[in-house]
Formats: structure tokens, sequence, C-alpha cells
């Protein structure tokens, strides 16, 4: 809670529009430090749903989760009891709509925030917002060695990646891992034009330092990093193409400091949806 009390007393959330997605540390299972009693239950986002006011579909659906479900990290071990509130929502900027998923509530086919999922993909109308950006804490797809084996990323391979295929989702944008990921645009663990590029942006603080699970990236890894910290920003230009850039804070996981910020990364991304349907020269594969 200090910590939230600190975030509350800068200015940066009365001048910068800012969409939250729901991570495990949001769940605020742990209520005197990291001292825990199994037996007990708490109220989960308590802080994240009276801090922050999405767009909501409705109000959040909250019931007290016993912390046997949790690691002592805080870490939860399965889904939790939160529904709708600030769990997921969507929104429209401009020529995009952005879903934003919950990984923590149940995603299986039949849940609540499944049924939801499944009714907003097929209501967008990508004539008016041709770019569909996800956004969710867990990523589907990982270069790094941690929280590979999590059911909050097998499970959404399993069911939600056939869903952002289906429907041509232009970006899934993730954290969780403390590092930096873009994948080529893939589907099913292979490059695929038509498929999402899946971004892991967890290089913004606390620490940059995942080890990589293989030596050798994965043919479907664009650009990794776990040295550097950054943030991303992404112009979408106009219904085919938008830019995506890393973009260097200054300091590196030794707390060095350059004053020339350099980009980590940038990209051009053709949208997904209209591939087919342009001329494709050497140069665009290339930046694929």
């Amino acid at each position: 809670m200090h910590r939230m009390d600190l975030m509350s007393k800068r200015d940066f959330f009365s001048a910068i529009p800012t969409q939250i997605a729901l991570g495990n540390h949001d769940l605020d299972t742990y209520k005197h430090g990291w001292i825990y009693d199994v037996n007990e239950s708490v109220e989960i986002a308590l802080a994240y749903e009276h801090r922050f006011h999405m767009p909501q579909i409705r109000p959040p659906i909250r019931e007290p989760a016993s912390l046997k479900g949790f690691t002592t990290s805080g870490q939860p071990i399965d889904f939790v009891p939160y529904e709708y509130g600030n769990a997921y929502y969507s929104f429209t900027f401009g020529p995009s709509q952005h879903i934003v998923l919950s990984s923590f509530s149940s995603f299986r086919e039949g849940s609540l925030q499944h049924e939801w999922l499944l009714s907003e993909l097929k209501s967008v109308d990508r004539s008016v917002t041709p770019w569909l950006i996800v956004m969710i804490h867990c990523p589907l797809y990982t270069t790094f060695k941690t929280h590979r084996h999590e059911i909050f990323i097998t499970e959404a391979q399993a069911i939600l990646e056939p869903l952002f295929v289906e429907y041509t989702v232009n970006f899934v944008i993730a954290g969780h891992v403390h590092a930096y990921m873009r994948t080529h645009p893939m589907a099913f663990s292979r490059r695929n034009p038509r498929g999402p590029v899946h971004i892991i942006q967890g290089n913004g603080g606390k620490a940059v330092c995942e080890p990589y699970y293989n030596e050798t990236a994965e043919e479907w890894v664009a650009v990794r990093d776990q040295s550097q910290y950054g943030y991303g920003t992404l112009e979408l230009f106009n219904s085919t193409h938008a830019i995506w850039k890393l973009i260097k804070t200054g300091h590196d996981e030794g707390g060095e400091f350059e004053p020339n910020l350099n980009l980590l990364d940038e990209i051009w991304v053709r949208n997904q949806l209209y591939v087919e349907e342009m001329s494709v020269n050497k140069d665009w594969e290339d930046n694929l």
C-alpha cells in the first residue's frame, strides 16, 4: 500500500491517460510485509480497484481468496475469483481497438472472461478500427527461463492464441518477465506473416536480469534483451502501417548511465489484416 501511496502523489497519472492490466502483485495478497498465514483468506485487488478507474464492463466481482492458492512471494498458483471491474475491459483509441485481459481471472472455455472475449472479438469492426491490440500481464511466448511453466502462460497459449490468430490480432503486449522480447509475426510457435507480434515489455523497472532459456534465440524471436532498461512506444500511421520503438532510458542493470538515449529496437509493422493484399518486397520481408 505504501508504494501505491507514493504513486498517487505523482503528477503522471493526472496528466497521462493510463490503461492498466492486472499483474500478480496487484492482487495484493500480503498484509504486513511478506508474513503469511496460509489458512487465511484475503480480499484481493483492493487497491487496484479503488486507485484506478478503467472503462469497466460492469462492477467488479471479487471473492475472498485463500492464501493456500498463492506462493509466499504473492504469485497465484491458479486462477483467482476476480471478474469484470479493472480485471478485463476494452476501449477504442483512434484507429485501434484495445482488449485488456486478466491473466489471473479464468479464461478457460465457458468462463466469464472467455465468453466476454469471444463477444468482444466478434464485435470489432476492422473498417473502423483496423488495428487490434491485446494487453495481458503474462506473455503467451517467452524466450526467458522464468515463469514459462505457469498455467497463466501455458493455458493462454492453448486457449487464447487460437482466438488471437483467428481474429487477426496485431500485437499482444505483456510484461511479467523482467526483460524485453519482440517476436516476428507468428502463430502456433512458428513464424507466420498473418500472426500477432508478441512483445514482452518488462524492462521498465525493478530489475532487468532474466536468464535466457536457450543460448540461441528461438527462430520466432526478432529481438531479445535482458540487460537494458527501456520503454516502448507504438505509433499507428494509418490503417496499414505502424512503428514500434523500444527506447533506452539511459541505465543498464549495473546502474551505469548513458546520456544519449538510443533505440534498443525499432520496427515498421504492416497490418497483418492486409498482408495478403499488399505488395511484398525483400525490404519488407527482411523486417518481418
